[in-house]
C-alpha cells in the first residue's frame, strides 16, 4: 500500500489497538512524544509494509522521498570522512556543508586507551548513528561496532583507502540498495566483477573491486637488499659465492615478475572499480530492465 503525503497530513492508517501488532516507523515519519500520533515529516510516497514475523503481526511505515539534505537518525548506517579531532573525539563529516558529528576514540571493537585506531584526516569510516541531535541536548555521535556486541565490528570500521567513495548519490537510491532485498543493482554487478561495498544512508557509497591496490614497496625493498648481497659475493670468486650469485639473480627475476603481476593486478582492480562507479551512477535514474545495458556500457571502455 502506498500514497502521496506531505508534512501535516494525517496518515491513512489505523494504529493497532492490539498488543500482538507492532508498528515500526522509518525515514520521514515522526512520532509526537505526548500524543504518540504518527505524522509525516517530509513529502513523498508513504509505504506500509505489513508482515508476520515469529507469529507476530508487524507493520513498517516509511516515506520514500528524494531529499538532498541528510538529517541523522538513530541506527542509521553512514559513511563519514575524518576532518579533525577534539578532545577524545574525532570530528566526522557526513555531508558537504553540514556540521560535523563526533566519533569517540573508544567507539571501536575492543578499544582502550592504549589500543585504539589512530585515524588521520581524510580517512573514511563506516559507522552507525547512536545519538541524533533531535533532542538538541547532545551532539550527534557515531559508533563503529555492532549494536548487540561491542567486541564485534558488525561490518563497521575503517574503510580501505584503495576503495572509491561516491559522495553524490541520491539518498533514495542509497536507501534502495541498503533496505530493499529485491533490488537487482548489485546482483547484476556481481555477474561481472567481485566487489566489496558499503552503503551509507547519507548519500555515500564506498566500493572496491578485487583486492584493491596492493603495495609494491615490500617487493622493491627485497630486490634492493638482494642486489647489495650479490655485489659483495661476486668479488670473492668462490664456488659457493657463485652459486649464491646465480640463486640471487633467479630470485630477483621472480621478484620482478611478482612486482609486475602486482602492478597489473592493481591496474585491473582500479579499472574495475571505476567502471563499477560508472555503473552505479547510471543506475540511479534507470528502471530495472536497463541495468544490464548500463553494465555493458560502463565496462565497454575498460
Amino acid at each position: 500500500m502506498s500514497s502521496i503525503v506531505v508534512p501535516g497530513d494525517k496518515l491513512p492508517i489505523e494504529l493497532p489497538s492490539s498488543t500482538t501488532t507492532k508498528t515500526k516507523i522509518g525515514p520521514g515519519v515522526y512520532k509526537e512524544p505526548k500524543s504518540q500520533n504518527l505524522i509525516p515529516s517530509t513529502a513523498g510516497i508513504l509505504h506500509i509494509d505489513q508482515r508476520t514475523q515469529q507469529q507476530q503481526q508487524q507493520q513498517l511505515l516509511y516515506i520514500e522521498s528524494n531529499t538532498k539534505r541528510y538529517i541523522p537518525q538513530n541506527n542509521d548506517f553512514v559513511i563519514g570522512t575524518i576532518t579533525g579531532s577534539m578532545g577524545d573525539y574525532y570530528k566526522v563529516s557526513l555531508q558537504n556543508y553540514s556540521p560535523p558529528v563526533l566519533l569517540s576514540f573508544m567507539s571501536f571493537p575492543n578499544a582502550s586507551r592504549k589500543n585504539r585506531p589512530n585515524l588521520n584526516v581524510g580517512q573514511v569510516v563506516y559507522a552507525r548513528v547512536v545519538n541524533d541531535d533531535n533532542d538538541s541536548t547532545f551532539e550527534t555521535e557515531l559508533e563503529c561496532f555492532d549494536a548487540s556486541n561491542n567486541r564485534e565490528s558488525g561490518g563497521f570500521g575503517i574503510l580501505d583507502d584503495s576503495g572509491f567513495v561516491i559522495d553524490d548519490v541520491a539518498m533514495n537510491f542509497a536507501r534502495e540498495l541498503l533496505f530493499n532485498p529485491k533490488s537487482l543493482v548489485l546482483e547484476v554487478l556481481a555477474t561481472r566483477v567481485q566487489f566489496e561495498i558499503a552503503v551509507g544512508i547519507n548519500g555515500r557509497i564506498w566500493i572496491k573491486c578485487g583486492e584493491g591496490l596492493r603495495n609494491e614497496k615490500g617487493s622493491a625493498q627485497q630486490q634492493s637488499n638482494q642486489g647489495g648481497g650479490v655485489g659483495g659475493g661476486g668479488a670473492n670468486g668462490n664456488d659457493e659465492d657463485d652459486d649464491a650469485l646465480m640463486k640471487s639473480r633467479s630470485d630477483r627475476v621472480g621478484d620482478g615478475d611478482d612486482a609486475e603481476s602486482i602492478r597489473a593486478a592493481n591496474i585491473k582492480n582500479l579499472k574495475d572499480t571505476l567502471c563499477a562507479v560508472d555503473y552505479l551512477r547510471r543506475c540511479q535514474t534507470s528502471p530495472p530492465d536497463g541495468f544490464k545495458s548500463h553494465l555493458q556500457a560502463a565496462f565497454k571502455s575498460k
